[in-house]
């Protein structure tokens, strides 16, 4: 490994030569760098938070700790340099995704993940999703006596003596960043590899597993020797081709370098980001800074200004212009001596692009961003671009050739403070960010304390194809999950349509449907406890509790007497008792007393009161066929839709009705599903259909204990105020979408809190809500904020985007609707070919 090197001369075409042979890479030992002439270099991976969490001012704040990175983790002398990448991502970024639609065994759910897949892929070849990645490297540069370089063969006690002195200053620097708010952990040898692979091979998807030292074996001869494989052979023998007119190719990459001319005299926090707005493709921002020794800078300025004095402000010397300019800079510098550090800094931009035209439009962009920036004109190297791609390689140990003298608050400046969010791992679900990034979502993922999620968005933001994105990606993934969505506007039917073990269950006066409240579990003979209360709330809806607290005590008793004899009686009938069967036991329950004593007078009056109140809902009354009857649905089917669209607005008694059979499929679903098994249940409209202080409660009831079911509880609302309602309940909902409201009803009126207090938001969210997106037949996008407990909340802005057969079959808008319908009823009621012929006829393909 660091055996002593001999000499060789160079040889091969002036044209092109490998790469790797320019580079000072001597070997990787403990994950730590070690170069040619003797120095180390570490690396540390890190990811700035969410750009969601922080304004201008929070920014600035934050200035005063990231100096402290730099005043502690660059010694004198030492190069810190941070890479800011933007790759283009990969097919194996969908892997999952194509794994969940070959795994799912309904063919509507296969087909509509396998279009969402096809429209990702499509995205990616065309180069409009990438991948953020943020890390830095620092040198670390041995003592005279301590120092050993290719030339000389070190001890091992020597190399593990400087890879655990690298180690260490690496741990420290991981420290610093983690209290500066930011995700970090130290790079590995792999990680080290990768990058440096990356740099040399940038037309490779993926960097190959690195053999350290220890591991490589000899397997032939060459030239006589022994053929060891070395670092340099392993990070790639890619060739480098200097001689076309428009810049160097690198293997079958076109790559450009282009640097600041000069830094502003001011600058702010975030300054970097504008040098990557609007920029596509591959590309790395580089940023250099090697710090200067603060007694040497201090002896240089009170040189300079006494030159410079003696030029402007001697007896009988009339004053310079430019000299009196540059004496009121030094003078401004030595008021920054001893509480900043000077380094000698540089800003460059490395483009790789697949082709001489892609690289051209990159450059324009580029040089754009640094026109913006006034950072004087930026310096395009041309086909000495090379050379600049050299110096800035990844672990290279080189500097780059056009270099500034900034304080620290200036660099603090080029440090990338905030970042996309990347999301989860894994995910069901995968976003783009507006950031061109790919977010994975997941509502069930170990970081999160519960899968609970809330849409917040108005009318006509994607609202429902939203729900239905996120629905019908996790059914995908969670091929055995149970899925119950109530809905208030119907827009969900044709999806449950499209879904196979399904039952769609309307609401109203109209609907054949029947459902019984009395209706037990599989092998159940008496309910439970929260059964028990269920049918009490139930018949509490047409007999008013008394206001009386011992009167309503007693008819409480009777209740419950009269629900468990009703039970007892029927429990071989060969049918479950419906709601008459109720009313006929209150008239009679002296007859059933399980303890065989006389029940007292007063429960039985009781009783009696019940029942005769109880007939309203009876016989001719207009709810009876709906609520005293047994049930002529499929309880048991997987997916079940109920549809309350069929309700009147002004019905409150039938809404009433319907909310309590809702709550009744959810719990029998959430109780006797296996636990294991995911379970998705979405009420759509919900400001709709909550709307007492009772039927807010049994939500919240599900919300505490829905969780150890198995439950992701999620709701829909065109209405933020509506998160009032649940307290601290609220933090319950771990994943919060957010679409584009007004300003207006962002920031509230005074009397009425805007979105971002009613929601707890950051507060930058009064600026980035307002700029939500709605492109229909295109994307809409949303603010994503995930709950990660004691990291707080997290998040990007996504666009929601849908293959054509997706929106279409999701639409429901009456136009839409309408043309449907018919291609539907053309296809003899098959939903999902009437959807995808109409696709074909309007687009020319499905996908």
């Amino acid at each position: 490994m660091f055996a002593k090197r001999r000499k060789k001369s160079a040889s091969g075409p002036v044209g092109s030569l490998p790469i790797a042979r320019a580079f000072g890479y001597w070997d990787v030992h403990d994950h730590i760098m070690f170069l040619q002439d003797g120095r180390q270099l570490y690396g540390v991976y890190f990811e700035p938070p969410s750009h969601l969490h922080y304004t201008a001012d929070d920014l600035l704040r934050r200035q005063s700790t990231l100096k402290t990175v730099f005043d502690l983790v660059v010694p004198d002398g030492e190069t810190l340099t941070t890479y800011t990448s933007l790759r283009g991502a990969l097919d194996e970024d969908l892997a999952d995704t194509r794994r969940y639609a070959q795994t799912c065994t309904d063919p509507a759910l296969r087909e509509l993940t396998e279009a969402r897949v096809t429209l990702l892929e499509q995205k990616i070849l065309a180069g409009e999703v990438s991948h953020w990645r943020f890390f830095l490297t620092v040198t670390v540069t041995p003592p005279a006596d301590a120092r050993f370089d290719v030339g000389s063969t070190p001890a091992v006690r020597e190399v593990t003596r400087a890879a655990e002195q690298a180690q260490g200053l690496q741990s420290a620097a991981v420290a610093q960043l983690s209290a500066a708010g930011f995700a970090a952990r130290p790079m590995t040898g792999q990680d080290v590899y990768a990058e440096c692979f990356y740099w040399l091979n940038p037309g490779w998807p993926q960097a190959p597993q690195f053999i350290p030292q220890g591991e490589r074996e000899l397997h032939s001869l060459r030239r006589g020797q022994p053929d060891h494989l070395t670092f340099l052979r392993q990070v790639g023998a890619t060739v480098m081709d200097n001689s076309e007119p428009f810049g160097p190719i690198v293997g079958d990459r076109f790559v450009a370098v282009i640097s600041l001319g000069r830094l502003p005299e001011y600058t702010e926090t975030g300054y970097l980001a504008a040098l990557t707005d609007t920029l596509t493709g591959t590309y790395y921002v580089v940023v250099q800074a090697t710090r200067e020794n603060d007694y040497d800078v201090s002896n240089e300025l009170e040189k300079k200004k006494g030159d410079l004095w003696l030029r402007v402000k001697a007896p009988g010397v009339v004053p310079n212009g430019k000299a009196t300019n540059l004496l009121a800079e030094v003078e401004a510098a030595q008021q920054l001596d001893g509480y900043e550090s000077r380094f000698v800094a540089g800003v460059s931009v490395v483009l790789i692009a697949a082709s001489p035209q892609e690289l051209e439009r990159m450059k324009r962009q580029a040089r754009g961003n640094m026109a913006r920036l006034r950072a004087g004109v930026p310096i395009d190297y041309g086909y000495q671009s090379i050379a600049q791609y050299r110096a800035l390689a990844p672990f290279a140990g080189g500097l780059s050739k056009f270099q500034f003298q900034p304080y620290t608050s200036s660099v603090v400046d080029l440090f990338p403070p905030v970042a996309p969010w990347k999301g989860f791992d894994e995910g069901a679900i995968t976003f783009q960010g507006r950031d061109r990034s790919l977010i994975k979502f997941d509502l069930w993922t170990p970081r999160t304390r519960t899968a609970h999620w809330a849409v917040f968005a108005p009318t006509g933001s994607g609202k429902t194809v939203l729900a239905l994105s996120v629905l019908s990606a996790h059914l995908s993934k969670y091929d055995d999950a149970v899925l119950v969505v109530t809905d208030a506007k119907e827009d969900f039917r044709y999806f449950f349509k499209t879904l196979r073990d399904s039952q769609i269950i309307d609401f109203g006066y109209r609907s054949g449907n029947q459902l019984n409240i009395f209706d037990l579990g599989e092998g159940e003979t008496e309910p439970d406890g929260t059964k028990l209360s269920a049918i009490l709330s139930f018949v509490r809806l047409f007999v008013s509790e008394p206001g009386d607290p011992k009167e309503a005590d007693y008819e409480d008793v009777a209740m419950t007497e009269a629900t468990m004899a009703v039970y007892h009686k029927f429990k071989n009938r060969g049918r479950w008792p419906q709601l008459s069967d109720l009313e006929a036991m209150l008239g009679t329950i002296e007859n059933y007393t399980d303890s065989g004593k006389n029940m007292p007078t007063v429960v039985i009056e009781a009783a009696r009161s019940v029942g005769i109140r109880l007939r309203k809902a009876l016989g001719s009354s207009p709810v009876a066929p709906f609520v005293d009857c047994q049930s002529n649905v499929n309880l048991h089917a997987r997916r079940i839709y109920l549809n309350t669209s069929g309700i009147p607005e002004s019905d409150t008694l039938m809404r009433r009705v319907a909310h309590h059979i809702v709550k009744s499929v959810m719990w029998n679903r959430a109780k006797h599903s296996a636990r294991a098994t995911p379970k998705f249940f979405f009420i759509d409209e919900f400001e709709n259909q909550i709307q007492s202080p009772r039927e807010l409660g049994d939500i919240k009831d599900m919300l505490r204990v829905f969780r150890s079911f198995g439950v992701s509880l999620g709701i829909g609302t065109q209405d933020a105020q509506a998160s009032q309602h649940f307290g601290g309940l609220m933090d319950s909902f771990n994943h919060l979408f957010i679409g584009g409201y007004s300003k207006k009803v962002v920031e509230g009126d005074g009397r009425t809190p805007g979105v971002v207090d009613a929601l707890s938001l950051p507060p930058v969210m009064k600026e980035k809500l307002p700029e939500l997106r709605a492109v229909p037949g295109q994307y809409a996008e949303f603010a994503l904020l995930v709950n990660l407990g004691g990291e707080g909340r997290v998040g990007d802005i996504v666009q929601v985007e849908e293959s054509k057969l997706a929106l279409w079959l999701f639409a429901s808008g009456k136009d839409e609707v309408a043309k449907k319908d018919a291609y539907i009823a053309k296809n003899h009621g098959d939903t999902m070919e009437g959807v995808r012929q109409l696709v074909q006829d309007l687009y020319g393909a499905v996908r």
